[in-house]
């Protein structure tokens, strides 16, 4: 059974990776062992790593204390420096995480909640983008705490099923399960942004000079690709990725491009916008994959 269905409080631990050559696959791959120690249920992300700690390997009843040990582990083994956030569910660790960055350590206890987010912007609430912040401006509703104030029914009244979550968020109810999966076998780039972006031909400008740093790492060492992976991550956090197979292997920066642009009519960036975009490109044949660890840490 996963842990996340196994009753009780969820203890999760989201890393961010605030520094550390997380772009080299054998460097990726000795952080993926470390975290295995503790549980194999684990989540990633281009930066990050969201673990369920709830039943781990080590049998430590006591969440604060896993995250402390995960977090030491990783800087005496690794020397990376993280971030990392401990608390009863996906979303409030990923706000934990973000809370004292870099290096930093926060932990959300199921009491803590209500003062936790008392004073978290609506604006990183799952689902809220430009139109509804605007809509709870008009309420006078500018943190996440505020919203245990108003009745479930209204806000499912104003916000149809989208108001039911934003309420059960709030009150620190959260049902999204961390998601195993991974792909070492892949190399990536990302571009961040300071600032939300919505303009969808900013949005193409950067995905194009993604594809042309990807292309031009992998022609310098004679490779070629067929799997596209887009990741986009919204303004509230959530991270959402898409995937193509190409009709052939390539190596040329159009082709992913192309790619790149037609996966992102699949998310949510129109309505939402975006604070970070990635392409990763994968699909090697067996003796490609061999030459990753040669060229997975460089960049153009």
């Amino acid at each position: 059974m996963s842990p996340a269905r196994a009753g009780g409080h969820r203890k999760i631990v989201h890393i961010g990776i605030d520094s550390g050559p997380h772009h080299n696959i054998q460097a990726w791959a000795e952080f993926a062992a470390l975290l295995r120690e503790y549980t194999d249920w684990i989540e990633w992300g281009g930066d990050y790593a969201i673990l369920d700690v709830t039943d781990n390997k080590l049998d430590i009843p006591f969440g604060t204390r896993v995250a402390k040990m995960i977090k030491s582990d990783i800087k005496r083994q690794l020397g990376w420096s993280v971030s990392v956030g401990l608390a009863p569910s996906k979303f409030l660790a990923q706000l934990a995480m973000e809370r004292q960055r870099p290096d930093g350590l926060t932990v959300v206890l199921p009491e803590q909640i209500g003062d936790f987010l008392a004073d978290v912007p609506i604006n990183l609430l799952p689902g809220v983008g430009a139109v509804t912040r605007q809509q709870f401006a008009a309420m006078q509703i500018e943190h996440i705490g505020a919203l245990i104030q108003v009745p479930l029914e209204e806000l499912v009244r104003r916000f149809g099923q989208r108001g039911s979550s934003f309420w059960h968020l709030a009150h620190g109810w959260d049902d999204d399960l961390v998601a195993p999966a991974e792909q070492l076998d892949q190399i990536r780039e990302e571009a961040s942004f300071s600032a939300p972006l919505y303009s969808r031909e900013e949005m193409r400008d950067a995905l194009r000079e993604l594809a042309v740093a990807l292309c031009g790492r992998l022609q310098r060492r004679g490779l070629q690709a067929r799997d596209v992976t887009l990741e986009v991550r919204y303004p509230d956090f959530r991270t959402a990725t898409r995937t193509a197979r190409l009709g052939t292997f390539t190596d040329r920066a159009q082709a992913v491009f192309t790619a790149a642009c037609e996966l992102l009519e699949q998310t949510e960036v129109g309505d939402l916008g975006t604070r970070l975009l990635g392409i990763g490109l994968g699909g090697f044949d067996d003796e490609e994959l061999e030459q990753l660890d040669l060229f997975a840490g460089e960049k153009p």
